[in-house]
């Protein structure tokens, strides 16, 4: 069952009302003068929309009731304290919706003739959609050093608790205050879960509230909401065959303290859909009592919990997905003949060079090291990726890419010599994979004095092409196909290649007539390897490796009985990363090339490009829908709009701001990068009860269950594997 936490908001409070207050100057306004022909035509907003954004910004730390609708305040605002509040999300259906909307409906007639507002919790002043929750916690306050552990130790009780997603269903609609009795609720309640779950989770939520000294929901008479109902006791009554609390022995194990928070609150759980002020007459609900039939028969999927710190949302992998991992299998193709004949021996002998202490995903990662270590002396010495540098570098280039391949071969076997293989090994080899496929090839771009051009741009970034279509067809046909010319082998083979012939002869050796080498004027006339470089790299992509892969997808798509063509909408990532980078390096008015950016905007692309391949390796993994978007890649439209605005009218931006906006979006990538990266790894690590960068000691769960199944030239066996890593091709 997931966990997804919403933190690090600075200014937003449990209960969603703003912080508020006038400065002393009025707003001001920036206008643009446009001309009459200009004019919008569009209908105008309603005024709640400028009600809502009609203000300079609130600085004040007291509470204005009247900005949203009369409700104050529970918690004070204090700089440093974060309110948090743990609940259950659920969207109701179009038919439950329609339901719910006629019982407000309802209310709303009836409440009009006595003079009471009740409003509603569906939509917004906006009418957009909202999620309605059950709560598992009061609102409470955290303070900022206190969050990350309090979502750990959530984590880390749910991961133990080992509850499956479930439904509850409704009962009926009752009314109920808040514990401080400002606000009266109109409220679904709930029956009691299959297991009790509901229950087992408010002593989760407890346990953990009560270690931060936070007062914990439905622990005493008078936090109960039941106790806060207008209505006399027969309303809170369960259904005919409603189940009693079980009586498992997990009651058993509990600790003290957990034992102490455990309670049966089965008659408190509810979910909200509207609020009023004023205490409502029994009369309100008591003229709707025939509708209650309908509401009876709604359920509640339960699949994740939701801890809400602040607004911004991070979502941390759920058991519910964890739980393929202790059955997954590792299946590839590689029909590489260098790999079978020379460096599978190559890979054989290194690996025992390594020692037993070494963990698999360590070696990937000093493998990414020599990666980095180039990028510094590149910057230092080729920064204009012109050249020429010193032979020196080339030839350091070539060595740091062949120690990554070298690496990124020999973990899945130094996995199999420490007992240590999962399926977060691949996640994370094909993690770094995914990183250095822009930075490696800026060597080469580098190399060939190709510099910021656009044959150099396209040199820089085209990898990632190849890479995402490899990862989507891994994601459908859960193996990774390498054919008998491959990337990842004759690829690196060749780049290395190139490396060393610019360090010996020069990046001009690739300007020269190829007919110096090869003879052939009457056909090759005047061309350079470089006039070739970008029609042979694209030719072998559309004309071998993509039609292969579309063939493998549809292939598995047909054989699973699944439809082919939705297969093609998960295009969209690498389309709107590919248009985004075009339009904003190749626009005349962006001034990154000219400039020479390059080499920052390629680390930028190494961790959008990054995120986005990973989440489909995660997805594929654990079995979970294709991952559309990433939220890294905004900042990417937003470049190409930047590098743009000219074509829509707008004055072209200075190169100093859209440097300085180019690096706001490093910093950005890094943080969302590697923040949704330690969630994940974190996660899957306290599951199987692995370490990442270290040698697990003790067997993790699985162990024995796991297997691999590797295919070299066409032919398949499986070898059994233990916990921690995945052995991968090369094996």
């Amino acid at each position: 069952m997931p966990l997804v936490d919403y933190s690090s908001s600075e200014g937003s409070d449990a209960s969603g009302a703003e912080e508020t207050g006038n400065q002393s100057n009025g707003p001001q306004r920036l206008e643009r003068k446009r001309d009459a022909s200009h004019q919008s035509h569009l209908p105008p907003l309603p005024d709640t929309f400028h009600d809502l954004y009609a203000s300079t910004a609130r600085v004040s730390q007291q509470d204005d009731p009247s900005l949203h609708c009369g409700r104050q305040r529970v918690t004070p605002h204090v700089e440093g304290h974060w309110p948090t509040h743990i609940y259950i999300e659920w969207y109701p259906s179009t038919e439950h919706s329609s339901l719910i909307n006629g019982l407000l409906t309802n209310i709303y007639d009836i409440a009009s003739s006595e003079e009471t507002k009740v409003h509603s919790l569906l939509k917004s002043d906006l009418g957009a959609e909202l999620p309605l929750h059950i709560s598992l916690s009061r609102p409470i306050v955290l303070l900022t050093d206190q969050r990350q552990h309090f979502i750990d130790a959530l984590v880390n009780r749910r991961n133990a608790c080992g509850l499956r997603p479930f439904e509850v269903s409704v009962t009926g609609f009752d009314w109920t205050a808040n514990h401080e009795k400002t606000r009266w609720f109109l409220v679904l309640r709930l029956d009691r879960a299959p297991q009790d779950e509901l229950n087992e989770l408010l002593r989760i939520s407890n346990t953990v509230v009560q270690k931060f000294g936070q007062p914990t929901l439905y622990n005493d008479s008078q936090s109960s909401c039941a106790a806060h109902s207008i209505y006399p006791q027969d309303h809170k009554k369960p259904r005919r065959g409603s189940k009693k609390p079980s009586s498992s022995s997990s009651m058993d194990l509990l600790s003290h303290t957990e034992l102490a928070n455990y309670v049966d609150a089965f008659a408190s759980f509810h979910v909200s859909i509207g609020w009023t002020l004023t205490t409502p007459s029994e009369s309100l609900l008591k003229k709707l009592d025939h509708a209650s039939h309908d509401f009876q028969a709604m359920r509640i999927s339960v699949n994740s919990v939701k801890v809400k710190i602040g607004t911004a949302a991070h979502e941390c992998v759920s058991e519910d997905a964890l739980v393929h991992l202790k059955s997954y299998k590792y299946s590839s193709v590689d029909k590489s003949l260098i790999s079978k004949y020379i460096l599978k021996h190559y890979w054989n002998a290194f690996v025992e060079l390594l020692p037993l202490w070494l963990a698999p995903n360590m070696v990937t990662l000093l493998g990414f090291f020599f990666i980095l270590g180039n990028v510094i002396l590149l910057e230092i010495y080729i920064p204009d990726l012109v050249g020429p540098g010193p032979s020196w570098v080339y030839y350091s280039f070539a060595f740091g890419v062949w120690m990554y391949s070298t690496m990124d071969n020999v973990d899945g076997k130094q996995a199999r010599r420490t007992g240590q293989s999962s399926g977060l090994g691949e996640l994370f080899d094909h993690g770094i994979d995914s990183l250095n496929c822009t930075l490696a090839s800026l060597f080469e771009t580098a190399a060939m004095g190709l510099g910021p051009s656009p044959k150099g741009v396209f040199t820089a970034l085209v990898p990632c092409l190849p890479m995402f279509f490899s990862t989507w067809e891994t994601y459908h046909t859960h193996t990774l196909y390498l054919g008998y010319f491959n990337g990842p082998t004759e690829g690196l083979i060749l780049a290395c290649m190139f490396m060393i012939a610019g360090g010996y002869y020069g990046p001009g050796i690739w300007t020269h007539p190829i007919t110096e080498l090869v003879g052939y004027p009457e056909i090759l006339g005047d061309s350079s390897l470089i006039d070739l470089w970008i029609p042979m790299i694209l030719l072998t992509f559309f004309i071998a490796h993509l039609p292969a892969c579309v063939y493998n997808v549809v292939k598995a798509r047909r054989e699973q009985g699944l439809p082919v063509a939705p297969v093609f909408l998960e295009w969209a990532p690498i389309l709107v990363y590919s248009g985004a980078i075009g339009a904003w390096l190749y626009s005349p008015y962006s001034t990154l090339m000219r400039e020479n950016r390059l080499v920052l905007f390629c680390l930028t692309m190494s961790f959008v490009f990054g995120r986005m391949t990973t989440k489909i390796i995660l997805a594929h993994l654990t079995r979970q829908p294709f991952p559309y978007w990433t939220v890294m890649l905004i900042p990417l439209i937003g470049g190409a709009i930047l590098g743009n605005l000219p074509r829509i009218g707008l004055p072209a931006v200075s190169a100093s701001i859209e440097l300085w906006y180019l690096r706001a979006y490093f910093v950005f990538a890094i943080v969302a990068y590697f923040r949704w990266a330690l969630l994940v790894i974190n996660s899957i690590c306290n599951y199987l009860g692995i370490n990442c960068l270290t040698i697990t000691e003790k067997p993790a769960p699985g162990q024995n269950a796991s297997q691999e199944k590797s295919v070299m030239n066409g032919s398949a066996g499986e070898k059994p594997v233990s916990n921690g890593r995945v052995a991968k091709k090369g094996d």
